[in-house]
């Protein structure tokens, strides 16, 4: 990465994290500063914490929509957002980006319809000086990318690329029975699986506009020793429902919200 931009494409859990760390050592130890860029508020306030931990609190700020945080520091974590709006910030006043080195966390948004835009934006209006670092666990067209890079900003770009997940992925079907079954067999789908599908009237957990009995769900996850779990909802007023559910739900145990962990 001295000489050229990076294209990081590898599964989650492969290492991505820490040559982000390790790049934003290097420019540290020149005394540089470093944009860590996350598409998620969520995400970018829980890398502010852990480069915080690892850099000296002092070091590391915070930019979002909702926080603004030691600003000056020579690490900055934000949202995107806010970084394509301090290029434009420089472009309209003449000024240069205080940045040596930023890093696009989730680089695989340059795809989405709605934000993508903003990401191409950030490409194109960051200096050549500036030394970019792109994440992801699910870019497929890398060398694809790293081309149109090179060929907006005039500088090499170098791929990395990992296929192999060092955590395997095993997908499971959870019927209303409390069963826990494998979705996929030896040849597609899980005969017992396939089954309940066919049925004519199958069980439900719940009506297609309600939420599942989350209580209910932890408890079968907790038999089966499958806790932690992280439950992916379309928007934070379900996930405050949730949250209810979990907390007064017959779990058999008592489950407290300290328990439990909700994203914005």
């Amino acid at each position: 990465m001295r000489r050229t931009d990076c294209l990081v494409s590898a599964p989650t859990d492969s290492g991505k994290t820490w040559i982000a760390q390790e790049a934003i050592s290097y420019i540290h130890k020149k005394g540089g500063r470093s944009w860590y860029a996350s598409p998620l508020k969520a995400l970018a306030n829980s890398k502010y914490i852990e480069f915080g931990e690892y850099f000296g609190a002092k070091n590391v700020g915070i930019l979002t929509g909702d926080r603004k945080e030691n600003p000056d520091a020579s690490i900055i974590v934000g949202t995107t957002e806010v970084l394509r709006d301090q290029l434009y910030d420089a472009i309209h006043e003449g000024t240069d980006l205080a940045a040596d080195l930023v890093i696009l966390d989730e680089a695989d948004f340059l795809g989405d319809k709605d934000r993508g835009v903003v990401w191409e934006e950030v490409i194109i209006y960051l200096p050549p000086r500036v030394q970019l670092l792109l994440l992801s666990a699910t870019i497929n067209n890398a060398h694809q990318i790293a081309h149109w890079l090179e060929s907006i900003r005039s500088k090499g770009c170098t791929v990395v690329e990992e296929r192999v997940r060092p955590v395997s992925l095993y997908f499971l079907f959870f019927p209303p029975t409390g069963k826990l079954l494998p979705l996929i067999g030896s040849r597609g789908l899980d005969r017992k699986v396939q089954a309940y599908l066919k049925s004519r009237s199958p069980p439900v957990l719940a009506a297609p506009t309600d939420l599942p009995p989350f209580g209910e769900v932890i408890r079968v996850l907790k038999r089966f020793e499958l806790l932690p779990a992280i439950f992916f909802l379309k928007s934070r007023a379900d996930c405050d429902a949730a949250l209810e559910l979990c907390s007064n739900g017959p779990l058999g145990y008592q489950l407290g919200r300290d328990d439990l962990n909700k994203e914005d």
